[in-house]
């Protein structure tokens, strides 16, 4: 027992270092050691040698390395663990200041080394108690550290494991206690089974009182996690800082449509992108928005703020977000938000853009929701606005360019829209079709320098999505047309299984948006005064051309999707969904139901009384509903008597079993007494077989052997027996017999 109380421990504490080495803290060096240490435990406890009491009572031997030799179970002693430990502490004080330059981190990697080198060295109940908390420990801090959805399958598996290892030590605590003796197997039957169903009562139990338990204002996402945020995303745009985050298939944000007016199908909504950050100054090397955003602030916990109202013939869509941790407090909407809503206190709002923040964010995950407006003007409206005049403010800021820009930039600019019509759509679909078709699209190799977007224009090279924004960008500028740089995301793949659609870092993306007045040339029908149109030059779509996820992906995402909603962010806004849910919908059908159920039955009844039972469907209503009701009572009687007599004969049976085991005790004791007036000394521990194996070896009387012989048959079986009452009334003859035989002398 002793032996499957170290595996199962061993497997707790390793169970326990892979959960926290999900989270991405302890770092490869750690794992790598961590690990093998873990490794070298397992395969000592694997083809470690049995320890075996010597056969002449001495002090057990101990196994010795050598080769050919099987290792020995602990290679250390505990002082030496002790040494160790000591040791380890200047290399902690350097991990803390110069490698992890965090102690945070140095006491995590603190805590995991030392739990693994613990195990090669003896331990006492004391310290397997000490090293299953380590490992308890280890879960705990995984829990604050990461909000993947592995977590929780890892502690699924932590909990059967913590409730068999509990099970095992306190089996082995009792049989201790109760001094089993040396070799005497202690039964492991069914210890897998009942762990497996206790782990399973303590997870429905924990799920309930997760779930009834008042929630606080906030989610998980409320406190800021230890986790770090996706890196690639910022504030900025810097020429090609985006590859990176296009290499990663990171999940950033799922998004659910609640609605869309008219009705979108999941292609074309696909197709719709999540603007963030919207960036009007360039330098020859970065976009960024030296503006002061507008706040809006609520005592609530939540923000509901109206940007805009919609114009004309509006396409609403309205949607949920759940955004995972980045480093950027910016919140991602379909272009023309409306409305907006959020869990965070403070929003911020920056017109010139069409910025969104959550103050407070940076570098946590939140969700939020709101309604955008996805019409698009017409392109004979586009085309009717005419050319918006050059340094009129305030869209002055919409046509900066850098002070050293490259000459041949505006040449290039007037050489593509020299044969188009005079105005603004034609110019930018000129500018768009012109980089589409003359440049193409990498994620490696970009073009550097100081004026990395001249050798992008002007080189032989390729570039990303931001070269090809950044180039339209400035080039419509170089013509007067007011644009603005966007980065942010596609809508990328589609999970029915979820009905969300998952984004990754793969689908971040940069655009271009240009600005059509309409208060000068005509008005754009059904939008106002003015309007942000999307142009994107970028050959190829950095989004995958799939609309559904992979078989296996579409379960991962659709599981990593609840964890998400009903674990990470179970906050009490859902909370009071789920119980709006459960008591509209579910008691609605409920009520239904009960409502339609007793209806019939009283219309049934009204029918009888009124005397129409007699050749009807309510006649035949009623007596197959008597006969069932007669039918189940008549069952029940015979199951509740033919229960009732088999506990009783049962009962009986055990009563009768356990009266005949208590005589054969009493008639053996009786029998060692007759045989010490006899002569003969019974010593402590001496078995029936020995006693009979005793009187024959010191040449008894035949007739003293055979009748012992007999007896001794008679009591092996009563006492230890499958039906000992069948021959328990031998037993008081054979005693009698031999009673009689010790009065006459026979061992004289």
């Amino acid at each position: 027992m002793r032996r499957t109380c170290e595996g199962l421990l061993l497997l707790l504490l390793a169970t326990g270092f892979v959960t926290l080495a999900i989270t991405g803290r302890l770092g490869w060096v750690v794992i790598a050691v961590a690990a093998v240490l873990y490794l070298l435990r397992g395969y000592i406890f694997l083809w470690q040698r049995p320890v075996q009491p010597a056969e002449d009572g001495l002090e057990q031997k101990r196994v010795v390395w050598r080769s050919h030799a099987r290792p020995r179970a602990y290679p250390w002693s505990s002082r030496a663990w002790s040494y160790a430990l000591l040791a380890y502490l200047p290399i902690f004080a350097w991990d803390g200041l110069w490698f992890s330059h965090s102690f945070v981190d140095a006491s995590l990697h603190l805590v995991v080394l030392a739990g693994a080198a613990r195990l090669f060295a003896p331990h006492s109940g004391r310290d397997d108690l000490l090293l299953g908390l380590l490992a308890f420990l280890e879960v705990l801090t995984a829990s604050l550290l990461t909000v993947s959805g592995i977590f929780f399958l890892l502690f699924l598996v932590f909990l059967i494991l913590l409730v068999a290892t509990l099970v095992a030590f306190e089996m082995e605590r009792a049989h201790a206690a109760a001094a089993t003796p040396r070799g005497a197997r202690i039964p492991r039957a069914g210890l897998l089974q009942f762990s497996l169903v206790l782990s399973a009562l303590i997870a429905v139990f924990g799920t309930l009182v997760f779930l009834l338990l008042p929630r606080t204002t906030l989610g998980g996402w409320a406190a800021r996690p230890l986790d770090r945020g996706l890196t690639g995303f910022s504030d900025e745009v810097h020429l090609g800082a985006i590859a990176n985050l296009q290499r990663s298939n990171r999940p950033v944000m799922h998004i659910r449509v609640l609605d869309a007016n008219p009705p979108l199908s999941p292609a074309a909504l696909q197709r719709v992108p999540w603007r963030g950050r919207g960036l009007t100054t360039f330098d020859g090397t970065r976009w960024y928005d030296p503006d002061t955003p507008s706040v809006f602030g609520s005592d609530s916990g939540r923000v509901d703020v109206g940007i805009r109202t919609a114009d004309g013939t509006a396409q609403l869509v309205r949607y949920e977000v759940s955004l995972e941790p980045l480093r950027s407090p910016v919140l991602f909407f379909p272009p023309r938000l409306l409305r907006a809503a959020t869990h965070f206190p403070v929003l911020a709002w920056d017109r010139y853009t069409d910025t969104l923040a959550g103050m407070g964010i940076n570098g946590t995950g939140t969700s939020y929701s709101g309604v955008s407006d996805l019409a698009v003007p017409t392109t004979q409206d586009l085309r009717l606005n005419g050319v918006w005049p050059r340094g009129d403010f305030p869209l002055r800021r919409y046509l900066q360019l850098p002070r050293d820009l490259d000459p041949r930039i505006p040449g290039l600019a007037h050489r593509i829209v020299a044969d188009v019509p005079d105005n603004n759509w034609a110019r930018m679909q000129a500018l768009t079709n012109y980089l589409k078709t003359h440049y193409s699209y990498t994620l490696r190799d970009l073009p550097q320098g100081s004026h990395p977007l001249a050798a992008f224009l002007f080189d032989p090279a390729s570039g990303d999505c931001e070269y090809f924004a950044s180039a339209l960008a400035v080039l419509a500028r170089t013509l007067g047309i007011p644009t603005r740089v966007v980065n942010g995301f596609l809508s990328g793949q589609y999970n029915p299984l979820t009905g969300e659609y998952l984004v990754t870092g793969g689908d971040a993306h940069t655009w271009v948006e240009a600005y059509f007045p309409a208060s000068y040339q005509g008005r754009l029908a059904g939008f106002g005064r003015a309007v942000w149109v999307t142009f994107d030059a970028t050959p190829s779509s950095p989004a995958t051309s799939s609309s559904l996820l992979p078989g296996s992906g579409m379960f991962l995402d659709a599981f990593s999707t609840a964890w998400q909603q009903w674990i990470v962010n179970y906050d009490w806004f859902r909370q009071a969904r789920l119980a709006a849910f459960l008591q509209q919908d579910v008691g609605a059908e409920a009520g239904a139901a009960w409502d339609n159920t007793t209806a019939a039955a009283e219309q049934a009844w009204q029918q009888v009384r009124a005397g129409r039972q007699g050749s009807g469907a309510v006649s035949e209503f009623w007596a197959s509903a008597g006969f069932v009701v007669a039918i189940c009572i008549v069952g029940g009687i015979i199951l509740w008597r033919s229960g009732g007599a088999l506990r009783r004969r049962r009962g009986q049976e055990l009563r009768d079993q356990l009266a005949a085991r208590r005589q054969a005790q009493a008639a053996y004791r009786r029998l060692l007494r007759y045989l010490g007036r006899c002569g003969m000394e019974h010593p402590p521990g001496q078995t029936a077989e020995e006693l009979l194996a005793t009187l024959t070896n010191e040449n008894a009387p035949e007739a003293l052997t055979i009748a012992l012989t007999s007896f001794l048959s008679d009591y092996q079986a009563v006492r230890f027996g499958p039906e000992p009452a069948t021959r328990a009334p031998q037993l008081r003859p054979q005693l009698q017999q031999l009673r009689r035989l010790c009065r006459r002398g026979a061992l004289a």
